[in-house]
């Protein structure tokens, strides 16, 4: 497995292995999630004629983080990343520093996703969507992939990305993989482990509660309704706060009126301090 930290060092080892480019983007502190999108990754690699490389990038993005604080107590291991990265069967891992991504001359353009990136997490996270769209842009570029992976977890960042592909005519084709969980059904993620011991039974009540909320829509409840008996239940479960429960289109992110195919129920909610997220298929 090749280590390379900048540009010119991707592009010379690249250039050593030849062939489809399978790409799986990542802000690092990797888990079982990450594993998956590499071992798909990889599993698509070998069933390729061309075989190619699997790239994976290392990379904690600042222009995505509306709160400081946010971005100073992500969780950082590189060492434990490059293991779990090498036991996945990744060819490549580029782990660029911020004077990579954004060196002096950067002036500070941003790649908008208009529309679908405005409402749910846009809303609560303002920018944070730009700099999402930013970073994948820089990534695609400097990586040059013919494939990209990514996980539904982030359903809205998903269909960001799907967007902004499509509107620009990135010559990429997108696998979304299904989000991974804990056995309890806690969807999982880097901010997992930021959870107090006390407040970590509680995390899986988000999946509990939207997956009921799935579940009332599809029997017929109003879906504004079940978005607010599921907020209710999720305070009562212990949650500091939910910032949004929402029945949408799974498309064009927008409020649906009953079900239909495709849909999700998406949610954001704090408990212990941690802001988690979710989301299922109505």
């Amino acid at each position: 497995m090749h280590v390379v930290r900048t540009a010119t060092e991707l592009s010379q080892v690249q250039v050593m292995i030849p062939g489809p480019v399978h790409f799986v983007p990542t802000m690092g502190a990797l888990h079982a999630g990450h594993a998956s999108l590499i071992s798909t990754a990889v599993k698509n690699r070998d069933a390729d004629r061309d075989q190619g490389s699997v790239l994976v990038s290392i990379f904690v993005n600042k222009t995505q983080f509306n709160d400081k604080k946010d971005f100073e107590t992500y969780p950082r291991n590189e060492a434990a990343d490059l293991k779990l990265c090498e036991m996945a069967g990744a060819d490549i891992v580029f782990i660029p520093d911020d004077d990579q991504m954004y060196p002096d001359e950067y002036l500070g353009t941003e790649v908008c996703v208009p529309g679908i990136s405005k409402e749910w997490e846009g809303r609560f996270r303002p920018g944070h969507f730009n700099g999402v769209a930013t970073v994948v842009m820089k990534l695609f570029h400097l990586s040059l992939p013919d494939y990209a992976y990514f996980g539904e977890k982030d359903w809205q960042q998903c269909r960001v990305i799907e967007r902004m592909v499509a509107d620009l005519n990135v010559p990429v084709y997108l696998v979304f993989c299904p989000t991974v969980r804990e056995q309890d059904g806690l969807a999982i993620s880097s901010r997992n482990q930021l959870l107090p011991a006390d407040e970590r039974p509680k995390a899986p009540m988000l999946f509990a509660r939207i997956s009921q909320c799935a579940d009332d829509i599809r029997k017929g409840t109003d879906p504004r309704a079940a978005e607010l008996e599921a907020a209710d239940r999720l305070h009562a479960d212990g949650f500091t706060s939910v910032d949004y429960v929402a029945a949408v289109d799974g498309s064009s992110l927008a409020p649906i009126e009953g079900a239909k195919p495709g849909a999700r129920v998406l949610a954001a909610a704090s408990i212990g301090g941690v802001r988690l997220i979710d989301n299922v298929p109505i």
